[in-house]
């Protein structure tokens, strides 16, 4: 009996050995390891005062793992049934994000608990269907903050290649403009995942090991969500931009474009017709106003031509020329909206008269003109914040083959060449409050809670997040800085000058106004450029309404600005 059981035994291990050997070293080679990748949490983005400017909300997708799918048919089939979509579709967006054989392609929008529940039950008879863990991007502050703070969105060919060749995943939503793209590093969680090991049907035989993701650092920006809607509604929807900052700190505390879009419809399931909307929208609402684009200054830009008149001992405060409303040089007539006789500095100030920067910029010429602006901050980026930001252009002669005197009456004025942005211009103001101090802008304030003040660079970033140097003093004689800020008085003291709307009860203000022409057949820009004082402190800004016409216009939103600011008690 023993010798019957022996042979029985030696019969089987034969068979299985030798005649089924090839069928088990085949099922054990086809036995593998998965990697089922976590998405890593993205931080917080907070206001100054802690107030929440970007969160996240956790959620759960279908995805598939291309290498994996064996039937195909099926699994869309299957999707298909529980999803409540067309297989076609399922299937164009598989393809549209298959990146590698490794990476999972997310195919669904968040699963509700009965459909991520069907998909795990179902997921055994579908090599390659995995329920994953998503995070979305939330905006409470919606338009308020959009040209700020950017958003999140499913990356591109070119990032989605940048992040497999960088070992993560390369599904990950990734921060486009604004803080999102500029704080990256900072803000992108750490990819984490399960290995397992799957048999031939896809079945998890064993969990090899797991790496829990890591959450993304908190950020805190120097801006004041109060302060940024203000700023924000002050617009009033018409295209424009706001930049205001601390004038002692450089801090940022609003950056506006307007119009704006909503940063939510990029996560949103279903919103992709609004997102098309803003891209076929001929305002441009995903264009940055207050970073991206440069504006010509106009009457702005008499602030350092007569800064270089001063300086260069060209005039004096008392020096009068003739405002006749008519300027003519080489043929060309220049023309004024006012005939103001003669005027002296303040007055030509207040009254924004061209003739007097005609002859004051005559004296100087374009390149000490250019110096002295370029000495304000015109013509570079201003600080560590938003690689977005557009230098604007300081012309000189060396910039041009040919050089005309009608180009220096047209520099001496704003016009021409001559680009700014609106940070510029509000960091320029910032020096008549501090000093002379040219600021360096900050936008970054802290990292998961700690101030910035060693330098922390990052790759592909030629200068730190937080500014080993916070300001340089511009060389100016004392004399020129005096006279200079009581003439930026004159706008707003005077009873006809340009900004008297702004000399209201409790505010302490001075500034600039600009009208630029924009071209044939385009209204001109507005602008108003200032420093308001008043008992709780004091801001430095820049207010554009791009074709906003008259700069009264310009004043009249300042003007609702700042009344918000003391009614809600921040200013």
């Amino acid at each position: 009996m023993i010798f019957v059981l022996l042979a029985l035994i030696a019969l089987t291990l034969a068979h299985l050995q030798v005649i089924r050997g090839s069928y088990f070293r085949r099922q054990g080679k086809n036995n593998a390891l998965r990697m089922i990748p976590f998405e890593g949490e993205r931080g917080r983005i907070l206001d100054r005062n802690g107030k929440v400017l970007a969160d996240v909300t956790e959620s759960w997708v279908a995805a598939l793992i291309p290498q994996d799918l064996a039937k195909e048919g099926d699994v869309f089939l299957f999707l298909a049934e529980v999803l409540g979509e067309g297989r076609r579709t399922l299937e164009r967006r598989f393809e549209a994000g298959r990146l590698s054989p490794f990476s999972p392609v997310t195919v669904s929008g968040p699963l509700t608990r009965d459909q991520a529940i069907r998909i795990e039950e179902g997921a055994y008879l579908h090599p390659g269907l995995v329920v994953m863990r998503r995070f979305a991007r939330r905006y409470p502050a919606g338009e308020v903050t959009s040209h700020l703070l950017g958003y999140v969105a499913k990356p591109d060919a070119e990032r989605m290649r940048r992040a497999a060749r960088e070992g993560l995943n390369a599904e990950e939503p990734v921060g486009y403009a604004g803080a999102e793209e500029a704080f990256e590093p900072f803000l992108r969680g750490e990819p984490g995942g399960r290995q397992i090991e799957v048999d031939s049907r896809g079945r998890q035989v064993r969990l090899v090991s797991m790496r829990e993701p890591g959450q993304g650092q908190d950020l805190t920006l120097s801006v004041d969500l109060q302060v940024q809607r203000a700023a924000f509604e002050a617009l009033g929807g018409e295209r424009g931009a706001v930049a205001i900052i601390d004038p002692d700190t450089g801090e940022v505390l609003a950056l506006v474009s307007s119009p704006a879009y909503d940063p939510n419809a990029f996560v949103l399931p279903g919103s992709r017709s609004k997102v098309g909307g803003y891209l076929s929208d001929p305002r441009a609402p995903l264009f940055n106003r207050a970073l991206s684009a440069s504006f010509p200054p106009g009457s702005l830009f008499k602030i350092p031509v007569a800064v270089a008149a001063l300086e260069e001992k060209k005039i004096k405060p008392a020096t009068t020329f003739d405002c006749p409303g008519t300027f003519e040089i080489g043929g060309r007539v220049f023309r004024s909206p006012h005939a103001w006789g003669r005027q002296d500095l303040f007055q030509a100030m207040g009254h924004s008269a061209n003739e007097y920067f005609f002859h004051s910029g005559l004296r100087v010429g374009p390149d000490q003109m250019a110096r002295y602006a370029r000495l304000l901050g015109l013509g570079e980026r201003t600080g560590d914040g938003l690689w977005q930001e557009n230098r604007g252009n300081i012309p000189s002669r060396s910039s041009r083959m040919r050089w005309f005197k009608g180009d220096t009456v047209n520099m001496s004025i704003g016009q021409g060449d001559v680009l700014v942005t609106p940070l510029q211009i509000a960091r320029m103001m910032a020096a008549f409050a501090n000093g002379g101090h040219l600021v360096r802008t900050r936008l970054l304030k802290a990292v998961d809670g700690k101030i910035g003040t060693v330098p922390i660079f990052s790759k592909n970033r030629d200068s730190p997040y937080f500014p080993t140097v916070s300001s340089v003093k511009i060389s100016l004689r004392d004399d020129t800085w005096k006279a200079l800020k009581q003439a930026l008085y004159a706008p707003v003291r005077m009873p006809d000058g340009t900004a008297r709307l702004l000399d209201m009860s409790g505010f302490d203000t001075f500034g600039k106004t600009g009208t630029a022409q924009a071209g044939a057949g385009k209204s001109d820009h507005a602008w108003f450029a200032g420093v308001t004082r008043t008992s709780k402190g004091r801001i430095a800004y820049c207010l554009l309404l791009e074709h906003g016409g008259s700069s009264t216009n310009a004043v009249a939103a300042v003007k609702r600005m700042l009344e918000r600011l003391m009614q809600e008690g921040v200013l």
